[in-house]
């Protein structure tokens, strides 16, 4: 018998290296109809020849005839299930997942559990953000479209949450917003026993402790708090820690509905995947991560098991060497796909957050396309300081200055906003996001964010 439940979830099963999962990969796949054009490869050397990168737009016939029903075209045979991202860039996308790329999932999702319950030591509740269940069921012919958190965690350690939860998985279920936040903040208030909370973005759990005003007094013995802690994150996991200053706060990798690309080590360190393969983009040089240069940023290239071979995500990390075992530690520093570009200055959500860095609180830019320009939604209003130091950083990007010096764009407007989550969480729920998967960013590019900022001080 177990005492602790959560030791159910060891396994001291070796990992394999990236070369060899992309050997296995490709053999597995070879007769697929993608990568028979290419020859199939079945070596590294192959592999880097003759298949080029590419985009989500690149893949669209492919998609397609997997989305009618077709057999073997980007992995062999069907998707077992297909998810949507989130939209922040480029709108949303219906992303296959195989059987294996589901599993790699699992691969990389439970050992990190695994290792985080023991190493701080976790024997009590856990919350894992549960999601109200606000999008329509939806499928691709038989298949469905979304799955559960316990899917990701799979079969073993699916029960083992259930049984050591703080907040009933049942309220997933759960469609009206109101009744779930109700139902949500009434079982975390009661949950004396809680140790560790795991949310993706930082934001969705601030939401929550804003009806938790004791939180620190209702969870003594809270331990650690995974969430997202690097690029725009940051901002929000400081805000966290101030609130929650007894629990450790873990960063999570770097996991999106593409591919996990990096996964917290034993010493919290974000750390490549083992299953899956990577490279690293800088211009239109393609790197392998043994070819990385200490402190250099690098677009991230994904290979998955869901056929998506040599595949651009536009997360932008910075190398920052080894960890003992000798794994590489990767910074999640923001997304170069999200860009605005009102007259030609093309800002990025990387190059924007770093900007921000001085304004404290809540703070993400927003175009202006009535007045071409820029505003910076914040809580506090910031000081002329702050505001000169943020348009100096901005004009760090030559074609923003020249804009500015030519007057196509006018100079930055400060929109104080009481409630920019609340605006926000509405928005990407009504395009279909679920509400743990709203990730905090710098820089929304679209063109309806502020007038329904600003209708939000009316």
């Amino acid at each position: 018998m177990i005492d602790n439940p959560w030791r159910a979830l060891e396994d001291a099963s070796a990992e394999p290296t990236q070369v060899e999962w992309l050997h296995h990969t490709l053999a597995r796949n070879a007769n697929t109809a993608y990568l028979k054009q290419f020859g199939s490869p079945d070596t590294l050397q192959a592999f880097r020849s003759r298949v080029p990168p590419c985009s989500y737009e690149d893949l669209s016939s492919y998609l397609a005839r997997l989305q009618a029903g077709e057999n073997d075209v980007l992995f062999s045979g069907r998707p077992v299930a297909y998810e949507r991202t989130g939209g922040s860039a480029g709108g949303p996308k219906l992303i296959p997942y195989s059987r294996e790329g589901l599993q790699d999932f699992q691969r990389g999702i439970v050992p990190w559990l695994a290792r985080t319950t023991k190493n701080y030591n976790i024997t009590g509740q856990a919350y894992f953000s549960i999601s109200p269940a606000t999008r329509e069921p939806e499928f691709v012919g038989a298949t469905p479209v979304g799955l559960s958190d316990a899917a990701y965690l799979g079969e073993r350690a699916g029960p083992v949450l259930a049984s050591q939860t703080a907040v009933p998985l049942s309220v997933g279920n759960v469609q009206d917003i109101a009744s779930w936040r109700q139902q949500t903040v009434t079982h975390l208030k009661a949950a004396r026993g809680l140790e560790l909370i795991s949310v993706w973005s930082p934001t969705f759990l601030l939401r929550l402790l804003e009806d938790i005003p004791d939180a620190q007094l209702c969870w003594p013995r809270l331990k650690v708090i995974s969430c997202w802690a690097s690029g725009s994150a940051h901002r929000y996991a400081d805000q966290l820690k101030q609130l929650l200053p007894h629990a450790a706060i873990q960063p999570k990798g770097l996991l999106s509905t593409e591919a996990i690309v990096t996964i917290p080590d034993d010493g919290d360190k974000p750390v490549l995947a083992a299953h899956g393969f990577t490279e690293f983009a800088h211009g239109n040089d393609l790197r392998l991560e043994d070819e990385l240069d200490q402190g250099s940023e690098y677009e991230v290239v994904v290979t998955t098991a869901s056929g998506l071979y040599r595949y651009r995500t536009g997360d932008r990390v910075r190398f920052e060497g080894r960890n003992d075992s000798g794994k590489a530690i990767l910074e999640f520093v923001g997304r170069d796909s999200l860009s605005s570009d009102l007259v030609g200055e093309k800002l990025t959500e990387t190059f924007v957050g770093k900007c921000l860095g001085n304004i404290p609180g809540f703070a993400m830019l927003v175009p202006d396309v009535v007045r071409p320009g820029y505003s910076v939604v914040c809580e506090q209003t910031p000081s002329n300081a702050q505001l000169t130091a943020l348009e100096n950083s901005l004009c760090a990007n030559p074609q923003y200055a020249y804009a500015r010096k030519l007057g196509q764009l006018a100079p930055l407007r400060v929109l104080k906003c009481m409630r920019p989550f609340s605006v926000i969480e509405r928005v990407m729920l009504e395009r279909g996001t679920r509400l743990g998967d709203i990730k905090p960013v710098a820089l929304r590019t679209e063109a309806f964010w502020l007038p329904l900022l600003d209708e939000s001080m009316s």
